[in-house]
């Protein structure tokens, strides 16, 4: 048995596919609303994260995997901040 352990951000990978998974299989059903809600906000989440672990190198620690992480969701939020904020000036230039 290969006693070696995966690098952290290889797994973070993995458990992310799985969780974006999960959440279209409760997007897909149709026998309750509240799973259906529950997994739409989790495919959001688990599609931004994935982004982020996207562009990680799946030999990153744990440390730099988190460092990375933060720094590219500040990225994220900053860009959806400047977006909502600009949208209306943007909208109000066509008129």
């Amino acid at each position: 048995m290969n006693s070696a352990r995966r690098p952290f951000a290889s797994v973070a990978q993995a458990v992310l596919v799985l969780w974006m998974l999960a959440s279209f299989i409760l997007i897909g059903q149709q026998v309750n609303m509240q799973l259906y809600q529950i997994g739409l906000l989790s495919l959001v989440v688990s599609t931004l994260s994935q982004i982020a672990f996207g562009n990680i190198a799946p030999s990153a620690n744990l440390r730099r995997s988190l460092r990375i992480y933060l720094w590219i969701m500040l990225v994220v939020v900053v860009l959806f901040g400047v977006s909502i904020v600009l949208a209306p000036w943007l909208a109000s230039l066509g008129r």
